[in-house]
């Protein structure tokens, strides 16, 4: 039986999710894989790898299990968003009734740079294409993020976000 470890700032994002009604939708496993994955995306230092990720939560599990979950794992996209998007902007209407400050909405591109495959990859990375990065001044491999965020005197929500994919 696997042992799972538990820290106190993880028990209050499990109180997040469950206030906001996460467990009517989604297995027990589930909900302990986004614990741990919110975890991790949110330690100091967290450079964007699944290793990281692993590392930061204390997750007990080999850190393939959070890999497979992401792969493979069963949920609703479109719901997840909806429950984000309604929290964060009850969250950020509130903030503006208190501070009387105007809400703003915030719009970014971020590339995720990439290695690019050599032509003999046997499965080279989807969704990936050269993007200009305005980091680095030029265009890059990688996949291409476009985040919308909401915003309101000091406190900042994320409220969508997109893979944006050339036409082609």
């Amino acid at each position: 039986m696997p042992l799972t470890y538990r820290v106190a700032h993880q028990q209050e994002i499990n109180n997040i999710l469950r206030t906001w009604r996460f467990p009517l939708y989604f297995s027990k496993p589930v909900m302990n894989h986004r614990v741990h994955f919110l975890d991790g995306v949110m330690t100091r230092g967290f450079s964007g790898t699944l290793t990281d990720i692993h590392r930061e939560s204390c997750h007990s599990q080999d850190r393939r299990t959070l890999s497979h979950f992401l792969t493979h794992g069963k949920w609703n996209e479109q719901h997840l968003m909806r429950i984000i998007q309604q929290q964060s902007w009850e969250s950020i209407k509130r903030e503006a009734k208190h501070t009387q400050e105007p809400i703003f909405a915030i719009i970014d591109d971020t590339v995720c740079r990439k290695t690019k495959p050599s032509s003999q990859a046997l499965s080279p990375m989807q969704g990936t294409d050269f993007h200009y990065s305005h980091t680095e001044g030029k265009s890059v491999w990688g996949h291409a993020v476009v985040q919308e965020f909401i915003r309101c005197g000091e406190k900042a929500f994320p409220y969508a976000f997109s893979r944006y994919e050339s036409e082609q």
